[in-house]
């Protein structure tokens, strides 16, 4: 990233439109959420809020994550992607760990939690890369889910 500064920044009708138009690779649609659909599941999930993930002005990517504690005692990461023009540059490793950070300032964040499809291998490696490790435990739907244990 040659030391280009990285920004969450919350999803607003000035760059709602920017987020929706943000885009996987072909090979990589059914292991994410569309954000159009991301963006109406914030709106129901009172504890989520949506970021763009911006380097300098640019929105690269969206994140979707808890900015107070679910109603299971963690804090989830609930939505993560990287547009594909801007894959392989090191910009979902910066923005998970953005998310560690702010959410490390909360004084009740034990534990943030994350699930990913079984065969996204790219997903899990990132998140061990970032510190999270497997609990054992799957979500109903049969998905991982990893934990980062905040000391």
């Amino acid at each position: 990233m040659n030391g280009r500064q990285l920004t969450l920044q919350p999803i607003t009708k000035g760059n709602e439109l920017a987020c929706i138009q943000l885009q996987l690779r072909e090979d990589q649609l059914n292991l994410v959420a569309s954000n159009a659909d991301s963006l109406i599941h914030a709106t129901k999930e009172i504890t989520s809020k949506p970021y763009g993930i911006f380097a300098e002005d640019r929105m690269v990517g969206f994140i979707l994550f808890d900015n107070e504690m679910y109603n299971d005692g963690y804090y989830w990461i609930l939505r993560f992607m990287i547009d594909e023009k801007y894959q392989g540059k090191g910009y979902a490793k910066l923005a998970i760990k953005e998310v560690i950070h702010k959410l490390k300032e909360r004084s009740d964040c034990k534990q943030i939690r994350v699930s990913h499809v079984p065969h996204n291998m790219v997903a899990n490696a990132l998140y061990k890369k970032s510190g999270f490790q497997e609990t054992g435990e799957f979500e109903d739907n049969g998905d991982i889910i990893l934990s980062y244990y905040i000391s």
